[in-house]
């Protein structure tokens, strides 16, 4: 039974999902709000999949799962019409005046009606949220990694935004907040991911470029950090550009302030790469605030940008917190095999700890909470250990 407040849409039925042989001429789908009709109408697709899963009903903004509800009532669509009482009052010239007084008294008393019957089910709209770790997977297979390793078979794995639409079932409006997210990168109308290594290269050079030139950090003009790039890079004109865009702010359309805490991480990333084994936190930080730029000489790096990076554990020989290298960004984007690598290294996990290495799995209409509930037990308030196989 539906709720008294329930709002549904009558959809003709060449718009409709195709998984009922019945054809019936209109089909009901229930919709969130009064506002959503306009939407939906304007701009509305329903795209299925291959697999099985649940069609998707995807307007300009918006995408939502389409679930099959079956009723036991028949629907019955009623639409007053001032015509059909026209076409009743027609049909009966040719009878007896009799019977045409009698039908007119009959009009009179009510108003003529045309039902159409509709099937005894209807579509329920499930809000459907773009899953950004599948998007990164995808964008992944056709990795750009330079311009002198470019192949046709690369470019034909790049999927364009209409195709990513399709193979994601989201909006165009999700979609590209989704690729904001990831950093894609647009090759040729193809999107894409550049490659860990292109992208540090770019941002060690944009860097050695502001430090050499004693440019201000905060005010960098496209133009000039173009000019002064060197190296292999110095071609990659788009890649520089890319990562000076993702690692500053806007502060006019040629002009970015770096953010100071991406320099930070990134130089980081790169002290902690280089070395195989544990790194002493105090020896560590002394390395990482000399690497800093020498335009940032105020700031001071703060451990906390290393969440996502690495392991921080007590090391009695040296009598100091250790960090191992251990950046999220390595880790499997399939979510049970991520639990799994985890489950690797540490046996129990502190809530806090194993946070920022699931961020980036975790859906818009998710929670850190919800994905460990599903994938990993609680020993204890707040320490998480991995379920026993099945």
């Amino acid at each position: 039974m539906l709720a008294s407040n329930t709002i549904l849409k009558v959809v003709p039925s060449s718009q409709r999902c195709g998984d009922d042989n019945s054809d019936p001429s209109l089909f009901f789908v229930e919709i969130p709000s009064l506002d959503f009709i306009q939407e939906m109408d304007q701009a509305a697709d329903l795209i299925g999949k291959e697999n099985g899963s649940k069609a998707a009903l995807v307007t300009s903004k918006k995408s939502f799962y389409m679930t099959k509800v079956e009723s036991s009532n028949t629907f019955v669509v009623v639409n007053p019409s001032s015509n059909s009482s026209s076409s009743s009052s027609s049909s009966s010239s040719s009878s007896s005046s009799s019977d045409e007084n009698n039908a007119g008294n009959d009009n009179k008393r009510r108003k003529v009606c045309k039902a159409s019957i509709c099937p005894s089910f209807h579509y329920e709209l499930t809000r459907k949220y773009l899953d950004v770790s599948e998007l990164r997977r995808i964008l992944s297979a056709g990795t750009y990694e330079g311009d002198a390793e470019e192949c046709p078979s690369k470019s034909s794995l790049r999927p364009t935004k209409s195709s990513l639409c399709v193979l994601l079932q989201t909006s165009l409006t999700e979609l590209e907040k989704g690729l904001s997210l990831v950093e894609a990168f647009d090759v040729d109308g193809k999107w894409t991911v550049i490659s860990e290594e292109l992208k540090n290269e770019a941002f060690e050079e944009i860097l050695a470029a502001a430090s050499a030139n004693d440019m201000n950090l905060s005010r960098l003009e496209i133009s000039s950090i173009l000019k002064s790039v060197t190296g292999d890079i110095s071609t990659e004109k788009d890649v520089v550009e890319h990562c000076l865009r993702n690692n500053s702010s806007a502060v006019s359309p040629d002009m970015f302030s770096m953010d100071v805490g991406k320099i930070a991480t990134f130089k980081a990333r790169k002290i902690l790469s280089k070395r195989s084994t544990p790194y002493p936190v105090k020896e560590f930080m002394a390395t990482w605030t000399a690497e800093m730029p020498h335009q940032t000489t105020s700031y001071v790096p703060d451990i906390s940008l290393l969440k996502n990076l690495c392991l921080s554990e007590y090391d009695g020989k040296v009598s100091d917190d250790v960090l191992t290298y251990f950046p999220s960004s390595n880790l499997p984007l399939d979510v049970s095999s991520r639990f799994k690598r985890l489950f690797e290294v540490r046996e129990c996990w502190n809530e806090d700890d194993i946070e920022p290495f699931l961020k980036d799995v975790v859906r818009e209409d998710e929670s850190v909470v919800q994905i460990l509930l599903k994938n990993a037990l609680l020993k204890e308030k707040g320490k998480w250990i991995a379920k026993p196989a099945s």
